[in-house]
Order: structure tokens, then C-alpha cells, then sequence
């Protein structure tokens, strides 16, 4: 990067870093850096005009939205007009909305199960089946959330930063993640399990003597991949027809949040998953329901 593009970049962190969170600053940095190997040499991206800008995000193979982002937070600053670059990032979005929706749509449909099913299995289930039912349906799970070692309240010298654990007492548990997809920018989630049923078979899987909660036919946690496969089987036990994994379960709860207008499940749920609302409605919705939504400030700076 030669000295006027380091000085172009230099002047808009300090301009900001009191404004904007060091992730954030960073996340800028790599796309900044990103845009400009794609810029030939030319000058600073705030004197490019929109529809220079908008033929190198054209011509990409980066990542389109992230590119047209840092060039409209940049003409923003300078107070540059932008609004030609902000409609085209609006058709981006909804582009890449309405196939994600499509797809998710047809994940839908091949699963052989909706919400009503699920519950009713968490219904009918027992034992360690009922247990895994709940972590996946109410705290929405991924595989590696679910490799947990399983403690009891006077144990909690085993507690580490390290593992996932599930801490069981006489009339509750708590379920603790530390090893999860987005821990390390969302840190440790921990939640109280009160559910009665839950607590019930969580005793009785004490007795067990098992040091994790799900294990193979050697007593071993199951690995990420194992994991996904104990899923889908445990689901087909109780509906034969389906084929579950987390991802599909994650995508049926948000498509009944989603129907039901439920905002307020869907940034639980969002929560829970360790990750924005915007990722979820971006990455889950079967219905483009966020298609129109407006973009936050947070977008642009």
C-alpha cells in the first residue's frame, strides 16, 4: 500500500476510533484493503465516482455487499453523494435474500417435519431423547453446543473456559457454553434450565456415571460430525419421515417465528444462536421476511 493510501486510511481511523468499536474499525481495515487491490492504483476510494465503484464491485470476486459497504461509508464521510451506491446495495440484498428464502424454502419442504412436529416430539420423548430435544428447540443448538461434560453442583471446581457444561442441582441445571461457533466474539452463554421433565431425566443421567451427556457406543463425547448423524436419528424415532439436523430445526422454528410475526422469538432465538438478528433473517428465512427492512446506521459507519 504506498503512503497516500495508508494516509487515506490513517485519517478515517482516527477520525472514528472514537465512535466505532475496535471490531468494527478492523472489520473496515480488511475491506478497505480488499477494495483497493481491486482499484488498479488509482486514488483515494472517496474521489472515485459511484459508477467506478459500482463497476470494481461488478468485476469482484470478494465478498459484493462488504466492498460497496466500506466505499459507501468512506463517500459518507467525506460527505460524497452515495445514494446510487446505497440502491444498489439494497438490490444486492434482496437478490441474495430471495434465493437464501428460496433454498431454505425447499430445506423446508424436504425435511418432512414443521414446528407442530417438532413439539410433538419433544412431547412424546424420553430420557436423554427429551433432553437433547430441548436443547435443540429451546436454545437452539448447534452440534458442538451439544458436547458437554455433565457436573454437579459440587463439582464446579471442574469448570473451564474451554468446554461446554451442564451444572445439574436438585431442582434446576444450568447449561454453560464456552465452545461454541461465535464464542469468541459473543463469550460464554449461560442459561437456568427450570423445565421439571428436563431436571427428571437430567438426574437420572447423573446416575449414569458418564462424564459427557451424549456419548457413543465407547462412552466417547461424539465428535461434531457424530453428532449431526445422533440427530437425525434420535428425530426418526419419533418421526420417521424426517430429516433433521440443527440447521433444519433452526430454520423450521424461525419459519413459524416468521409466520406468527413473533419478533420477539426471533431475537430470543438470535440470542441464543450467538449471532445478529440481521445474520438469522439473512441466513434462515424461508419467507425474505426482513426484505424490506431498512439498513442500520451500523451498516454505513
Amino acid at each position: 500500500m504506498t503512503s497516500h493510501k495508508t494516509a487515506e486510511l490513517q485519517e478515517f481511523i482516527e477520525a472514528h476510533e472514537e465512535t466505532l468499536s475496535k471490531q468494527t474499525i478492523k472489520t473496515y481495515i480488511n475491506d478497505y484493503k480488499r477494495f483497493r487491490t481491486q482499484m488498479s492504483g488509482r486514488q483515494n476510494i472517496y474521489n472515485l465516482t459511484q459508477k467506478e465503484i459500482i463497476d470494481i464491485v461488478q468485476k469482484t470476486d470478494f465478498n459484493k455487499r462488504a466492498l460497496l459497504n466500506i466505499a459507501i461509508v468512506f463517500l459518507k464521510w467525506k460527505n460524497k453523494e452515495h445514494t446510487r451506491l446505497i440502491k444498489y446495495r439494497t438490490e444486492l440484498m434482496e437478490n441474495k435474500a430471495e434465493k437464501q428464502a428460496e433454498k431454505n424454502t425447499a430445506i423446508l419442504v424436504k425435511s418432512g417435519a414443521d414446528y407442530h412436529d417438532l413439539m410433538g416430539a419433544l412431547e412424546t420423548a424420553t430420557g436423554k431423547d427429551y433432553i437433547l430435544f430441548y436443547l435443540l428447540i429451546n436454545f437452539n443448538t448447534r452440534n458442538n453446543d451439544l458436547i458437554m461434560r455433565v457436573i454437579t453442583n459440587k463439582e464446579k471446581d471442574k469448570l473451564n473456559n474451554e468446554e461446554n457444561f451442564m451444572v445439574v442441582g436438585k431442582t434446576k441445571s444450568k447449561f454453560i457454553r464456552n465452545d461454541y461457533k461465535t464464542a469468541k466474539s459473543y463469550g460464554s452463554k449461560e442459561d437456568v434450565v427450570r423445565d421439571e421433565k428436563f431436571q427428571k431425566f437430567m438426574l437420572n443421567e447423573l446416575s449414569s456415571g458418564n462424564e459427557y451427556l451424549f456419548v457413543n457406543n465407547k462412552l466417547k463425547p461424539y465428535k461434531q460430525t457424530e453428532m449431526g448423524k445422533f440427530i437425525k436419528s434420535r428425530f426418526k424415532k419419533y418421526l420417521p419421515n424426517s430429516e433433521l439436523s440443527q440447521a433444519v430445526i433452526y430454520k423450521i422454528i424461525q419459519n413459524h417465528a416468521e409466520q406468527n410475526g413473533n419478533i420477539k422469538m426471533m431475537k430470543n432465538m438470535a440470542d441464543a444462536r450467538g449471532h445478529t438478528l440481521d445474520t438469522q433473517m439473512n441466513s434462515y428465512s424461508s419467507t425474505n421476511y426482513n426484505n424490506k427492512a431498512e439498513e442500520s446506521e451500523d451498516d454505513d459507519e
